[in-house]
């Protein structure tokens, strides 16, 4: 694990999993109404494909600015954890070189690098794997933004059911989850903050689910 090759190899997977993911996240991005460009603009500033699947509607909406930047502590907060696990230790470069390999971490490679022995690592495998691994997603939300661009041109507002593939992702990632690790409560916690959401609805429909589900889980596990 010391050259781009190697990072190269061990990326294949995610690169896979982040076109095929991103080509669905462009296409809502175009549903909700904004312009392609923004897939590219957020794939390299935000880079975290639950917060800009959920940014997509949010800013759709006009949601304020303030709901969105809690929504994204409360959905985005686990990469703090990331940091610290991350061998950051292993980077040869300046500052920005550093700074770039925390704000590349995602949960698959912070899951493919967890698997491996860091001392073998080296600067240029870690930085190979989350260089073509955000390159794989950029290009994926960029190539589905233009695919649902055209395809609005041909079938106009119906463009507006690519809506639901959001709601398709959670529901794979919920079953997937549920066949790894079956709990009933916390299943039951999931379901009673989605009912607050749509109870409160509007702008605040989010952070209350969200609330509900955080304080849910702490009682759960304490």
């Amino acid at each position: 694990m010391s050259s781009a090759r190697d990072g190269l190899r061990d990326a294949t997977p995610i690169m896979i999993g982040y076109i095929t993911l991103g080509l669905a996240a462009g296409m809502l991005l175009v549903a909700e109404g904004l312009s392609w460009w923004w897939a590219p603009v957020w794939s390299l500033v935000i880079y975290s494909g639950t917060m800009q699947m959920l940014l997509v509607p949010l800013a759709g909406a006009g949601e304020p600015l303030a709901a969105i930047a809690a929504s994204a502590a409360f959905v985005s907060g686990r990469h703090i954890f990331y940091g610290l696990g991350f061998p950051l230790d292993r980077i040869r470069g300046n500052a920005l070189t550093r700074l770039y390999a925390v704000h590349a971490i995602t949960d698959e490679v912070y899951a493919l690098l967890a698997s491996k022995d860091r001392t073998r690592m080296s600067s240029t495998y870690l930085l190979t794997v989350e260089a073509v691994s955000q390159s794989s997603w950029t290009l994926g939300t960029t190539a589905g933004a233009l695919a649902g661009t055209g395809l609005a041109s041909l079938v106009g507002a119906r463009t507006s059911l690519l809506g639901f593939v959001l709601t398709a992702l959670f529901v794979v990632l919920a079953i997937e989850n549920w066949r790894s690790h079956p709990d009933v409560a916390a299943l039951a916690i999931g379901l009673v903050a989605g009912v607050v959401g749509l109870a409160v609805g509007g702008s605040a429909a989010l952070l209350s689910a969200l609330g509900v589900l955080a304080l849910g889980l702490i009682g759960l596990y304490t």
